[in-house]
């Protein structure tokens, strides 16, 4: 199990998206969920995705809302807890692509 964090290339606004990524990452954590992807592509805003090995859902998509890390932690946290997903695993892995 990983979180996916999909960025639009075209975003100029990296302090929004080191704002997720401190979200997601905290998250992660507390879940244990072991493996964190980031990739810019051809989206309109940042979506953060829960990718198991059947499915992807996306659980926070941005829209350029003005929450803040903590906010949206508790969004992701909301999420997660209420599709019952866990994941008891070892280290945390960032890949940035």
């Amino acid at each position: 199990m990983e979180f996916l964090i999909l960025s639009s290339c075209l975003v100029t606004h990296r302090k929004r998206e080191k704002i997720i990524m401190q979200a997601v990452i905290e998250a992660a954590e507390r879940l244990g969920i072991p493996r964190i992807v980031k990739r810019r592509c051809n989206v309109l805003s940042t979506g953060v995705y829960l990718v198991d090995r059947k499915e992807k859902r996306l659980i926070y998509n941005d829209w350029e809302k003005d929450w803040n890390r903590n906010r949206i932690y508790e969004k992701i946290m909301s999420s997660l807890e209420s599709s019952g997903k866990k994941d008891e695993s070892g280290e945390l892995v960032l890949i940035l692509s």
